[in-house]
């Protein structure tokens, strides 16, 4: 008797091992980064070009950055297109001649005040142009990835944020792949919030080139391991 339940405990254990093992296997793991501190985030006057131009802060968050995830290896990059996004993964694909595809569903958006929740109309703006010195190392997935989109309010950039989550989870959930993601500090926020399945209220405080890691626990929800790494 005492054999059979022996017998029987270390084919439980066993099966619990290689479930677990395959449940691993599967886990897709998220690693999300804001982009580095622009003029615009050191002096709050948010002009075209302080949105474009990094602060003596932020080239050194993007050079510590580029060597951070040298100790890391990923699957798939992808990127919001506005410039500061581009250009905080750049040096990275270009010491590692890789490409990152661009996403418009990562643009920054949810900054507004939360005067309207619904939006069931959410359009297309202008035409994302990479520059010349860029283009070997961005892609689209098609064509309809290389328009932006324009929201107008908060329910406009809260769609395009479940957009980009309903994205992620059909490209991603259960592939056991390993995931970059460049983007915003609102937009970033609210991506972690619903990838767990919580209420997107812009409760994480993204720091300008950190990185924060989610792992899968099942049918495309995540848990938050670490933010601001």
């Amino acid at each position: 008797m005492n054999i059979i339940k022996v017998l029987l405990l270390t084919l439980c254990c066993s099966l619990f091992f290689a479930a677990s093992n395959s449940y691993a296997a599967s886990a897709t793991e998220i690693y999300l980064v804001r982009h580095g501190e622009t003029m615009g985030n050191l002096t709050h006057k948010h002009t075209y070009e302080n949105d474009r131009t990094f602060s003596p802060k932020g080239k050194k968050q993007v050079a510590a950055l580029t060597t951070k995830l040298d100790k890391l290896n990923f699957d798939h990059i992808i990127v919001s297109p506005k410039y500061r996004t581009l250009n905080t993964i750049l040096p990275y694909l270009k010491k590692h001649r890789l490409k990152a595809e661009v996403w418009p569903e990562l643009q920054e958006c949810c900054w507004q005040k939360k005067s309207r929740i619904a939006s069931f109309n959410l359009k297309r703006g202008k035409a994302i142009k990479i520059e010349s010195h860029m283009k070997n190392y961005f892609i689209f997935h098609n064509a309809d990835a290389r328009r932006r989109y324009a929201p107008k309010d908060y329910g406009d950039g809260l769609l395009q944020t479940f957009k980009a989550v309903q994205l992620i989870r059909k490209r991603f959930a259960g592939t056991g792949k390993r995931i970059l993601i460049v983007g915003h500090y609102h937009i970033g926020s609210r991506l972690i919030e619903i990838l767990q399945n919580l209420e997107p209220d812009g409760r994480y405080k993204l720091s300008n080139a950190k990185i924060s890691h989610l792992i899968e626990t099942g049918g495309g929800k995540f848990r938050l391991l670490n933010i601001n790494q």
